[in-house]
């Protein structure tokens, strides 16, 4: 167990401009997988605990949005995904404790209607994690990562374009494994039957990238979903 807390504020300037703050403690411990799931588990990993503070300016009107954050998080016991570890039996990796890590930069985000039917949107992070120590990259953490996509709402129909992109990562604490950027492109629809119903359809992937989240391990090639959706009002 333990006892979290955080305190915020936020001073409106007028004019659709926003001011706000906000700093606090938090805590997370390993999940059963993490402790016990066979040939990858750790049982020895030490919980989280962070401290953590951010600072932004948002704009908000009928059609616009916008936000800059800076943010500064400092994480005992950081718990991420080591290729090699310090236990015997486990051949392909398991999770371990980074004693110091830090995680600051800035979180970017907009969105506008163009036309009561066309919405643009995107997000950008420039991260800088880093593990205190060592001055390393923190494993499978990419500097950069960001998102940009169109909606297009005409009666029933919801329609979406989307891309999301990430930088380059390493797969190890050493940074000696290096895993390429990538870039995505999605497509989303959605119909709605009622208020209640709908139904959708989502193309991921799909100019067929291979890229990876991990090293040699393989991510979905183009793939498609179909579905029904109920959502109570």
């Amino acid at each position: 167990g333990r006892t979290t807390g955080a305190l915020g504020y936020g001073y409106r300037l007028g004019g659709g401009w926003r001011l706000a703050g906000n700093a606090g403690t938090a805590f997370r411990a390993p999940t059963f997988l993490d402790l016990y799931f066979p040939l990858f588990d750790n049982p020895n990993l030490k919980p989280e605990h962070a401290r953590n503070a951010e600072g932004g300016v948002y704009y908000e009107t009928a059609a616009t949005t916008m936000s800059a954050v800076y943010y500064r998080n400092r994480v005992e016991d950081l718990i991420v995904f080591s290729g090699t570890c310090p236990l015997s039996g486990r051949p392909f990796g398991c999770p371990v404790n980074v004693n110091s890590a830090k995680l600051q930069g800035w979180s970017l985000a907009a969105r506008t209607a163009v036309t009561r039917e066309i919405a643009l949107r995107g997000t950008l992070d420039l991260a800088q994690p880093t593990d205190v120590a060592t001055g390393h990259v923190l494993p499978r953490r990419a500097k950069r990562y960001g998102s940009a996509a169109v909606d297009y709402n005409v009666a029933a129909w919801r329609l979406t374009a989307e891309l999301i992109a990430a930088g380059q990562r390493f797969d190890d604490a050493a940074n000696t494994k290096r895993m390429g950027g990538y870039a995505l492109v999605n497509l989303v629809a959605s119909y709605a039957l009622d208020r209640q119903w709908s139904l959708f359809a989502r193309w991921n992937n799909v100019l067929d990238h291979t890229y990876e989240l991990a090293k040699d391990f393989s991510t979905p090639a183009a793939n498609v979903f179909l579905g029904v959706r109920y959502q109570s009002r």
